[in-house]
């Protein structure tokens, strides 16, 4: 998935009791900024994997390429 639509962002953020203040207050995030996300969604899988998080609270799977190599 490397797409979210703001439609799907508000709900997310609804289902999840998130406010703007609160994401902005928890993740460092200018309350600008999450109200522009709010309002156009955002694209690329990092992008779509950070908001996922934020609103949800689940990392989710790891990707491939983030993996570490030792």
């Amino acid at each position: 998935m490397n797409t979210l639509s703001a439609q799907t962002i508000q709900h997310l953020m609804r289902k999840h009791h998130k406010t703007i203040r609160g994401i902005a207050l928890e993740w460092n995030l200018t309350m600008k900024r999450v109200r522009e996300v709010r309002r156009q969604g955002v694209q690329g899988d990092a992008f779509v994997q950070d908001w996922l998080e934020i609103l949800t609270g689940d990392p989710g799977p790891m990707p491939s390429w983030a993996s570490r190599r030792d």
